[in-house]
């Protein structure tokens, strides 16, 4: 599967996705077949369950981003109810 996880929780729903790395507690933490995104700081990416190709850098940030695809977002809470695509936040 390719993925790496460190912290309570980061990505413990888990089931086919693929490199991934979840560096924080719960850390893409109901990502289930989301491949390659990087997820670093508590709550990161907590709620994407199949989106792909997101970053997230900050406690909170793309927090709640189910599904979507290529999104950045950089600092506490940036693009925190973030639904959508191809969206960048630096704050």
């Amino acid at each position: 599967m390719r993925n790496t996880a460190t912290g309570f929780g980061a990505l413990f729903n888990n089931t086919t996705a693929n490199d991934n790395t979840a560096t924080g507690v719960s850390a893409l933490g109901d990502n289930t077949t989301g491949s390659n995104n990087t997820a670093s700081g508590s709550g990161a990416l907590s709620r994407n369950t199949t989106g792909t190709y997101n970053t997230a850098t900050g406690a909170d940030a793309l927090s709640n981003n189910l599904t979507g695809i290529k999104n950045t977002a950089v600092g506490y809470q940036t693009l925190v109810n973030s639904t959508g695509n191809r969206n960048i936040a630096i704050g």
